[in-house]
């Protein structure tokens, strides 16, 4: 009876160690998915600001927009952040407007960002894919 038991408990104790050991992995891969891309600030004139994101998606482009915010908003009620892929690029792969209330919203830009929740962030993303 004894011999039965311990294996069950390895059996058991192994299970769990390979569900864990999946998980981190799979966890590891989300946080790196989440993560934002390297990027770099080209331009930061007053409430405006343009990163750099070479070969930038929708996906990396929004995530780049929302780690700047998070990261450099500090107290501006108002910013406009717009992604490029390269520095002379003419083209925005997306552009956010971060606002951090509504009566801010309703001077900056006349009423047209409304939100149910404050702080606020409008997203574009007019070139996603690259023209």
């Amino acid at each position: 009876m004894r011999p039965t038991y311990a294996a069950a408990v390895s059996a058991l104790l192994l299970a769990a160690l390979t569900a864990c050991g999946s998980s981190d992995e799979g966890d590891a891969k989300d946080k790196q998915k989440d993560a934002p891309p390297p990027y770099t600030v080209v331009k930061e004139k007053g409430r405006s600001v343009d990163l750099l994101v070479e070969e930038a998606t929708k996906d990396s482009a929004t995530a780049a927009i929302h780690d700047w915010i998070d990261k450099s908003i500090g107290d501006r009620t108002y910013a406009s952040v717009a992604v490029v892929r390269s520095k002379d690029a003419g083209t925005i792969v997306c552009r956010a407007e971060y606002v951090a209330d509504e009566q801010t919203a309703e001077v900056q830009t006349g009423g047209r960002i409304t939100a149910s929740d404050w702080p606020h962030t409008e997203l574009d993303c007019p070139d996603p894919g690259g023209s």
